[in-house]
């Protein structure tokens, strides 16, 4: 069978599953598998794919995963969300603009502990929207603000899918999670600005009324929980900057730290520690399913050369890597409308590494850059996960969430890209100053 004929089949295969709604990682294991079946023949499977699935399933960095996701459920288990938005709340003194940041931050900091957008962008919107529309901001502006602080996971260490691409790449996780704290923060006041530019209020509300204090009043516990998050981040963050601990080893004690504090608070028992271990394999295995997918699939383009192809349209290119840069950030942005951000990480690097080489790429500044697009990808239509996360916990209709959360996006992607492009410090200043 010709080569071309076989790529053909191949991407028809991966876009009709695709399409019909199939798992990616189902998608991925069977498009590779039949592009190498008709590419090798059938003897490839008693040798390489199995070496492949084996080595790509014990690889070091990937252990990580597991740790950060325990530490995440432990606190999440012991009622963290509600404790951080309740401080929040407070010390926004019940005022309209005080409490949509308090909003923001607090889903930053959720971000930093749960790593998943669409989790915190539910719990936000459950939690948080009605306190927004007591202080007078529009149902779907309240709704939209929750999807935009959940989308931060994708940028905020740990990140997940910093995870993956540093497993992907050889890039130090560890410098990923410190090179991606300026960029957060600078992403948190873009959002806030927006806030400030675009919220939407109810006609005739008041700004300072105090709302309902069911649910938010702030006890000396939820005080207790707030410092003890803000302590765990110094630890996990000040550990990996310090040069004390890898990023696998702060994961760790992250994880300890988290059991040893939410058991002294009395937090949680014997059924949430076992839930949290439960809840973390499943995402754990799902996230695995995806990566092993990802390399089966990454093997039928090593055979198909499809990467060094790609490569070979974009060298008249390659003397302008800036352009280069926008090029992948634009495909990595699209993707991230469709698909789920590990899923497209793990589709798209093993295509553009070559390309990045090529270019001379920094790939550490590159990689916050991807997480950033991703992230942008959560609040846009047509997938969406945080907007539709969001509306689907407030049972409000995902398409004015929409239109809110696509302006945030694109301020966002316009400043942000800008600045981080204009001034590569930002991503690499911090890990080039790890001891």
């Amino acid at each position: 069978m010709e080569q071309e004929l076989i790529i053909w089949i191949a991407a028809f295969w991966f876009v009709l599953f695709l399409v019909l709604g199939q798992n990616v990682a189902t998608v991925l294991f069977a498009t590779g598998m039949l592009g190498i079946f008709l590419w090798v023949g059938p003897h490839v499977f008693r040798g390489i794919l199995a070496r492949d699935i084996f080595y790509t399933a014990s690889t070091y960095s990937l252990s990580i995963i597991p740790l950060y996701l325990l530490m995440a459920q432990l606190l999440l288990r012991g009622g963290v969300i509600v404790d951080l938005f309740r401080v929040g709340y407070r010390l926004s003194g019940y005022r309209r603009f005080p409490l949509g940041i308090a909003t923001v931050i607090s889903g930053g900091l959720l971000g930093a502990v749960s790593g998943s957008g669409a989790a915190t962008s539910a719990a936000l919107a459950t939690l948080a929207s009605p306190q927004l529309e007591q202080v007078g901001y529009t149902r779907r502006m309240a709704v939209a603000l929750a999807a935009i602080a959940g989308s931060l996971s994708a940028i905020i260490p740990p990140s997940l899918i910093m995870i993956i691409y540093g497993s992907l790449t050889q890039v130090s996780i560890g410098h990923l999670f410190i090179g991606a704290l300026v960029p957060a923060v600078v992403c948190i006041l873009v959002y806030i600005v927006c806030l400030r530019l675009f919220g939407e209020v109810t006609p005739g509300a008041v700004d300072g009324q105090q709302g309902s204090e069911q649910g938010v009043t702030v006890e000396t516990s939820s005080l207790a929980a707030f410092g003890f998050v803000v302590l765990l981040m110094v630890v996990v963050f000040g550990g990996i900057y310090g040069g004390v601990v890898t990023a696998g080893e702060a994961g760790a004690i992250g994880a300890f730290t988290a059991l040893v504090g939410m058991l002294a608070m009395r937090r949680i028992g014997a059924r949430d520690i076992a839930t949290a271990l439960s809840e973390s394999v499943k995402v754990t295995a799902m996230l695995m399913i995806i990566v092993l997918g990802a390399q089966i699939f990454g093997r039928f383009l090593s055979y198909s050369r499809i990467p060094h192809e790609v490569l070979g349209l974009l060298q008249p290119l390659l003397d302008n890597p800036e352009l280069v840069v926008a090029i992948l950030l634009a495909v990595f942005f699209l993707f991230g409308l469709f698909l789920e951000s590990a899923a497209v990480m793990v589709l798209l690097i093993p295509i553009m590494m070559p390309i990045l080489r090529a270019a001379e790429v920094d790939l550490l500044w590159f990689g916050v850059m991807a997480s950033f697009m991703i992230s942008l990808g959560l609040l846009t239509p047509p997938v969406g996960l945080a907007a539709y996360a969001a509306s689907s916990a407030a049972r409000h209709p995902v398409g004015p969430v929409f239109r809110i959360t696509g302006v945030f996006a694109l301020f966002a992607a316009v400043l942000v890209t800008a600045l981080m492009v204009l001034f590569p410090d930002l991503v690499t200043w911090l890990p080039s100053t790890i001891r």
